[in-house]
């Protein structure tokens, strides 16, 4: 009876080992399925699947750059309002360069791409 409940036991355990095997592959299988789907997508659409990528990075990315404000109680600005609107100026033209080292994309070349969108340029 031992040697049965052993055997029992072995076999029992090489099955579930068995069935944990296959849900594993199967899972690998289907992952590897999504990923050449979506590669073979991106592929398709090129600039409009980087721009759609890039546009539902952007909320996490703003996200993140303003967290350290969500805990400030009080912003104090000095000086006169050239020198706010250029320290302004020059925050925002850094987000482009900042989403280019995160992401690898352009953004002022990508955003350029959209129907009815204008780049222009400040010269000081």
């Amino acid at each position: 009876q031992t040697v049965q409940a052993a055997k029992a036991e072995a076999e029992k355990m090489k099955m579930i080992g068995s069935a944990e095997a296959t849900s594993i592959s199967a899972v690998g299988k289907a992952e590897a399925e999504r990923m050449r789907q979506k590669a073979a997508i991106y592929k398709q659409y090129g600039d409009a699947a980087i721009m759609s990528i890039v546009l539902e990075a952007l909320p996490k990315i703003a996200a993140e750059v303003a967290a350290p404000l969500a805990k400030t109680e009080e912003i104090v600005l000095i000086g006169g309002s050239d020198n706010t609107t250029a320290e302004i100026s020059r925050l925002v033209g850094q987000i482009p360069p900042a989403v280019n080292a995160l992401t690898g994309v352009d953004l002022s070349k990508v955003l350029g791409k959209i129907p009815g969108a204008q780049h222009t340029t400040t010269v000081k």
